[in-house]
């Protein structure tokens, strides 16, 4: 059943990134602003999104790309908490990178110690 919302969510992350990376670089370009090593961070950040697809259909991913995933996900989930107020929004922002972190946690658990 955690499987399904797990699948929801991450196509909820995938349209909701993209569309917000689309929505900026539209209007970057509009006020000739545009960037391209931003696109750098858009591919870095749907790494730990790949993890979890490819987790969740049953593929093994090696496990140090596993954690560089964590990593990816774990760094900016603590840094909206140290460099953020505590309210409302910041728990909000959070709840953005907490089901991704636990599946892959629970990914990367389930390959280290799994019964042989």
């Amino acid at each position: 059943m955690w499987k399904k919302a797990l699948w929801i969510y991450l196509i909820l992350f995938v349209v909701g990134f993209l569309g917000y990376f689309i929505y900026d670089a539209i209007v970057a370009l509009s006020n000739n602003e545009f960037d391209p090593t931003s696109l750098i961070g858009v591919f870095v950040m749907l790494i730990p999104a790949a993890v979890l697809y490819f987790e969740l259909r049953g593929k093994k991913v090696f496990i140090l790309i596993t954690i560089i995933a964590i990593l990816i996900v774990a760094v900016p989930l603590l840094g909206i908490f140290n460099f953020n107020d505590f309210n409302l929004a910041t728990i909000g922002k959070a709840l953005i990178f907490v089901p991704m972190l636990v599946g892959l946690i629970y990914f990367g658990y389930k390959r280290l110690f799994r019964k042989k």
